[in-house]
């Protein structure tokens, strides 16, 4: 059954505007409940995006109204990690966004199904008198205080691993808390260690309903199982198989169909047709938003069309002067949605926009809110195909047609890197590729696995060989040459033979085209270490044309908060350098194919 597209919309009433995504349930097939989708905490957040879209779909070709949430100062929302009173705000977007819900919906009830985080956020919205009737609550502690025990253990592991070798960066200030890339301030831990929800009686609570989901066997609290029951709610218990595969790394993760289903039937339970179908609710269709000190920018969600369906964007534009023809389009790190790595594509875009260089975040295919396959990059291979490079052109055609740029910066991470790269050597109008941690700027099936080989001979030690075995790299390795050995071997020479004379044309390209360049690695990377080996690197750092610059951390996506502060002090440069140069660039057009 058909159902209408879904609308990026803005909402107020958390203190600052909460992107949430509307799901408009199937026409002629509308239910009187609809949904609010709570989101888990930072990474997990990331890897159940696109699985979350997923739900919201189903559920509206249901007939359940569905809208997805970006708490304040995540995803797309106003607003930072930084700032002060973050779980009112949390609460206050789950109220605002079943507020909404029910007006546009006609709804007679609204659920909120809350993972993690969401489903602590959910349960505070509805016991402090917020627009939430019934809770889907998974994988959801009686006590938040759980959570931050087992983010601060895996906060230490991550620190460990990343700064191995390398002088340990000053400490986090007394009470925060990073981990997975993502920050909590420590007035938000301290609130979160005191938030019990055995300790908040729900209002009317004999008119309510709350399904409790175990996590892949892992009980359901039964501490908060027995408190509900206790004050009359109606409280139903199922399995909650396929959290982990949801929450996985954004390639590989999986939307939970079988838990789906679960819920739908348990809506379906008290779920009747809905009586009225009012116009939809008031929302903004852009957000305004105050950058620190700097000004004034706005955002502005857009959609580009494509053959497959359409590529989804947030635009963010100075409200004050703009640097003439100059815009920046990011690019997905990998599959990471736009918001980029850590959110750090949102913080950049902002900080630019609000001194005068409008900013694109892009979504590819497949990616984030993007159309396309729901699970196209289970493999590294799908992301660098030669497809994906026309469809970051055709965003710099959208943005060009509507005056907002016609001069390009392109900023990516891993495959991004990859795609900001091609790209600069097709189209004129890219002055500037801002190339952070490639995995490769030539790519061919046997990469991968000849990396992990090449690792695996050149350090041998049992402890790291039976690590490998027992990693899916390491069985992917083990299938790749066992399928079969001489044809491995002959591909391996091939490659050998090939790449390096493919990569010297690209860079040659690259440095004939007198287009800036910016190349940052962490430490480990591996892209880097075979350019310094070849020699290519020190041929690339004379010219003037390119910067090289390095983080010590060893971590890809450059989680630390340390890290990431250096990665923006990089970036500015290289954008300053770019504008500086801006006087003796001509207005570039695109080749014709």
């Amino acid at each position: 059954m058909s159902t209408p597209p879904a609308q990026t919309i803005y909402l107020d009433g958390a203190g600052e505007p909460v992107c949430a995504i509307f799901h408009p349930p199937a026409a002629h097939f509308a239910r009187d409940t609809a949904v609010i989708l709570c989101p888990p905490f930072g990474w997990d957040e990331v890897c159940s995006y696109r699985s979350r879209r997923e739900w919201a779909k189903r559920l509206a070709a249901d007939g359940y109204g569905a809208i997805r949430v970006s708490f304040p100062g995540t995803g797309d929302s106003g607003g930072s990690p930084r700032d002060p009173d973050r779980l009112d705000a949390w609460t206050a977007s789950v109220s605002a966004a079943g507020s909404w819900l029910r007006v546009a919906t006609g709804a007679r009830r609204i659920v909120a199904i809350g993972m993690g985080l969401g489903g602590l956020v959910a349960y505070r919205a509805a016991a402090t008198g917020g627009t939430v009737d019934d809770l889907v609550l998974w994988s959801t502690p009686a006590r938040a205080g759980a959570m931050i025990r087992e983010l601060r253990t895996f906060s230490r592991l991550e620190r460990a691993q990343f700064f191995d070798g390398h002088e340990q960066p000053p400490p986090l200030p007394t009470g925060q808390l990073e981990a997975g890339g993502f920050l909590l301030t420590a007035q938000t831990v301290a609130e979160l260690e005191q938030l019990e929800l055995t300790a908040l009686p729900l209002p009317n609570a004999s008119a309510r309903r709350i399904l409790m989901l175990d996590r892949d066997g892992i009980a359901a609290d039964p501490q908060l199982h027995d408190q509900l029951e206790g004050w009359g709610v109606a409280v139903s218990l199922d399995s909650g198989s396929g959290y982990a595969a949801m929450t996985s790394h954004p390639q590989q993760a999986r939307a939970p169909h079988e838990v789906i289903e679960r819920v739908t039937r348990w809506l379906g339970e008290t779920a009747g047709a809905a009586r009225v179908r009012p116009t939809l609710g008031h929302a903004s269709d852009s957000a305004e938003l105050q950058v620190g000190g700097d000004g004034e920018v706005k955002e502005t969600p857009v959609a580009i069309e494509q053959p497959f369906g359409a590529l989804s964007a947030v635009l963010t534009e100075p409200l004050g002067p703009r640097e003439p023809g100059l815009c920046v389009v990011l690019l997905n790190a990998g599959a990471v949605r736009r918001i980029g790595p850590s959110r750090m594509w949102v913080e950049a875009a902002r900080r630019w926009a609000a001194a005068g260089v409008p900013t694109l975040r892009l979504d590819v295919e497949g990616i984030g809110d993007a159309d396309g396959d729901e699970t196209p990059y289970a493999e590294d291979a799908g992301l660098y195909v030669p497809e994906l490079v026309p469809q970051v052109l055709s965003a710099l055609d959208f943005l060009q047609e509507r005056g907002v740029g016609e001069r390009f910066v392109l900023g990516g991470l891993c495959a991004g890197a990859y795609w900001a790269f091609h790209s600069a050597l097709l189209d004129p109008r890219v002055a500037s590729a801002l190339m952070v941690n490639p995995r490769a700027l030539i790519w061919d099936p046997g990469l991968a696995p000849a990396r992990d080989l090449r690792a695996l001979i050149s350090r041998p030690s049992w402890s790291r060989i039976r690590r490998a075995a027992a990693s899916g790299r390491g069985r992917e390795l083990a299938r790749w040459m066992l399928a079969s050995p001489g044809r491995r071997a002959a591909q391996l020479r091939a490659r050998a033979e090939a790449t390096p004379h493919r990569l010297d044309q690209a860079l040659d390209q690259l440095h004939a085209t007198g287009k800036r360049a910016l190349l940052l690695f962490a430490d480990g990377e591996p892209l880097d270490d075979e350019l310094r080996r070849s020699g290519r690197m020190a041929r690339i750092e004379r010219w003037s044309t390119v910067t090289v610059e390095r983080i010590g951390v060893r971590d890809h996506t450059l989680r630390p908060n340390w890290a990431q502060a250096q990665f923006h002090e990089i970036l500015d440069r290289a954008l300053a350098r770019e504008r500086s140069s801006a006087q003796l660039r001509e207005p570039a057009t695109r080749l014709t194919a």
